[in-house]
């Protein structure tokens, strides 16, 4: 989102100075610029007055007055920001919250789901003590590039921003290269598939049984933007697998089982390993499946498990 030389920013990075190089693509063709003052006062003045808890999609929705289940259920229509965006199209809302993110105005923070909260460096701009220049949006002219190919769309885009949040601070906890986590791509189709348990996001490329386990529950966190179960390491390892689903209809069947039929008897019932083994060798037979469970849980689960895994 730079305004100007690329060679005087980085030089600037490193505490130097430098006049314009004139070959870099900012010096040959400069971008288009305006005053995003109000703009970005306009969407902290949001993010604040919901307890900095959303994302950019939601904060938007307030900002366009777009009467969303999400926002009326929250109340969020009765708020002052609400339609005072309407100005401005949803597409460039997405550009000035994600320049606010490369000035480090806000920040997806990956403990609260993604929620964008305001950063120290905005509090200036909020009280009217400091302006910022913005360049317009060239998302639909960028969107002509091969690269282009590789992003999301705006819908997307603020869920990936908060995804990439995540990977960064796993990596960095971690002390391992963000790529290491999850590459783009992979963070890409989290994005545009939005799984909604472990089974659907095993089912992602690049997601192998190793990153599941490790990193499964955070990102499906991120994407639900609710707290996930914490799902049992045994059921976890089955994810993305077709045992993964007679694993849950034999848990099922132990539950209205587990005292008898009656529901008076004593209690008998499964390890999470046993019925992870049940599912995964899938016994057909009755003398396979009574000597993996022995005779105490065979008498009282083995012909409801049987009926299940011969379906």
């Amino acid at each position: 989102e730079a305004l100007g030389c690329r060679r005087v920013q980085l030089l600037r990075y490193f505490g130097e100075t430098a006049e314009p190089c004139g070959n870099c693509d900012l010096c040959d063709t400069p971008p288009e610029i305006f005053d995003g003052t109000e703009a970005v006062r306009k969407a902290l003045s949001a993010a604040l007055r919901t307890g900095e808890s959303f994302g950019a999609g939601h904060l938007i929705d307030i900002l366009t007055g777009s009467e969303t289940d999400k926002v009326r259920a929250r109340g969020h229509d009765r708020l002052p920001t609400f339609g005072v965006g309407r100005d401005l199209d949803r597409r460039t809302w997405q550009g000035v919250f994600r320049q606010m993110m490369g000035h480090d105005l806000m920040r997806p923070d990956s403990t609260r789901h993604g929620a964008l909260v305001m950063t120290d460096a905005a509090r200036p701009i909020l009280r009217g003590e400091a302006s910022i220049t913005l360049r317009k949006d060239l998302l639909k002219k960028a969107a002509r590039r091969p690269i282009a190919k590789a992003l999301v769309s705006d819908e997307d885009a603020p869920l990936l921003s908060a995804l990439k949040s995540k990977r960064r601070d796993l990596a960095e906890r971690a002390g391992l290269p963000a790529y290491m986590i999850f590459n783009d791509r992979t963070l890409i189709e989290m994005a545009e598939t939005r799984p909604a348990d472990l089974d659907a996001f095993a089912r992602i490329n690049g997601v192998g049984a190793t990153k599941l386990e490790k990193y499964g529950s955070e990102f499906l966190q991120v994407i639900s933007g609710e707290t996930t179960a914490n799902v049992h390491p045994a059921r976890r390892a089955l994810a993305g697998r077709a045992a993964g689903d007679v694993f849950d209809h034999l848990c099922q069947i132990q539950m209205e089982l587990v005292r008898g039929p009656t529901g008076t008897e004593k209690p008998v019932s499964c390890s999470a390993s046993l019925l992870r083994k049940v599912a995964e060798q899938h016994p057909t037979s009755r003398d396979a499946l009574d000597n993996l469970l022995g005779p105490r849980r065979a008498e009282r689960f083995g012909d409801a498990f049987l009926d299940a895994l011969q379906q």
